[in-house]
């Protein structure tokens, strides 16, 4: 029990730092303060804030800027540049540290997401539009400069990087078990690539591409099929999650990845897994049946024992928190491909 428990404890941190990670990358974080900077360094200087009263800017809080010599573009939002640029809505939201359920509220402007996405364009930016989210926006980080007096650039990019976490902080609960796939997908893609073993991937587009030419931080959820430089291919997709198929088209492995907090989940995913197993096994009875889960608690493995259906099991936190696990895992994967001696 204390083993089981100890395997829950780890899922619940560190699939989360993946999945934050990955978040701040495909949302557009890391760069998005450094692409503010630029256009400021750039054309900040040119902007007029005469009437920036009228937008929400305090005098205060205009004064500590000017003290400490922080441009005002980097911490509030001018009409015009939200005008040319609706997108970056997201940044400045992130600065004032309020959700966008909150700047719908306070605001009146329903369609916060699909601005910050870029999906609105400038032309759909109406004057009324741009003061409903320019007010309340400067406004409130107006407050927090205000008793803030030793305000930096760096802070001002830590606030930013806060509410981002807020963020997907919330999306996270109900991301557990996709996060762990894909973090054990990433895994399996980067062993065999610095094996060497992968000759070129095709996305959900079902573009091929070279791995000589895969852009190495290209999303693994983009990722559909990996093709082997003996002919064998590795399908990412679901029930199951991972197939393998040898270089006539027959299957020779397949993967379920169980992740989640909840125990009593595991058992209740057990049969849809089972029966995958088993439509695989009655076509290709040789084929490899490999469960990943979170945690394999006494209950689970008698199941399994009963079954007969399973053939090798890894425990995902084990593989996760471990490069040694994490070898021994992708190494009896490269068993079933064929790309090292089974006996091995």
């Amino acid at each position: 029990m204390v083993r089981i428990k100890n395997d829950i404890v780890k899922e619940s941190y560190l699939p989360r730092s993946t999945f934050f990670y990955n978040k701040l990358q495909s949302e557009g974080y890391f760069g998005l303060f450094l692409k503010i900077r630029e256009f400021d360094q750039i054309e900040g200087p040119k902007l007029n804030w005469d009437h920036r009263v009228d937008w929400g800017v305090s005098e205060t809080a205009w004064e500590i800027l000017q003290r400490n010599g922080i441009s005002p573009t980097l911490v509030f939002i001018h009409p015009k540049v939200l005008k040319l640029n609706p997108d970056w809505l997201k940044y400045y939201r992130s600065v004032a540290m309020i959700p966008q359920k909150g700047l719908k509220a306070i605001s009146s402007v329903s369609n916060i997401e699909k601005i910050e996405s870029g999906e609105v364009e400038s032309a759909q930016m109406t004057q009324q539009r741009i003061s409903s989210l320019t007010a309340p926006l400067n406004e409130t980080i107006s407050l927090v400069i205000s008793l803030a007096s030793d305000i930096t650039e760096k802070k001002i990019e830590g606030m930013m990087y806060a509410a981002a976490g807020t963020k997907i902080d919330g999306s996270w609960r109900n991301s557990i078990g996709a996060e762990g796939e894909r973090v054990i997908r990433t895994i399996i893609f980067n062993e065999l690539c610095t094996h060497g073993e992968v000759s070129s991937v095709s996305n959900r587009n079902n573009h091929l591409t070279k791995i000589e030419d895969w852009v190495v931080n290209q999303d693994i959820d983009d990722v559909k099929i990996l093709h082997l430089i003996n002919g064998y291919t590795v399908l990412f997709a679901s029930e199951p999650d991972v197939t393998i198929f040898d270089s006539s088209g027959a299957i020779v492995g397949v993967i379920e990845i169980k992740s989640g907090l909840d125990p009593a989940g595991a058992l209740e995913r057990l049969g849809a897994m089972l029966k995958s197993f088993e439509n695989t096994l009655s076509e290709y009875p040789d084929a490899i049946t490999i469960l990943v889960a979170s945690c394999i608690t006494d209950e689970l493995e008698n199941r399994l024992g009963a079954s007969m259906l399973v053939r090798q099991k890894f425990v995902t936190t084990n593989i996760t928190s471990s490069e040694k696990e994490q070898r021994k895992f992708v190494n009896s994967l490269r068993k079933v491909m064929n790309l090292i001696n089974k006996k091995s």
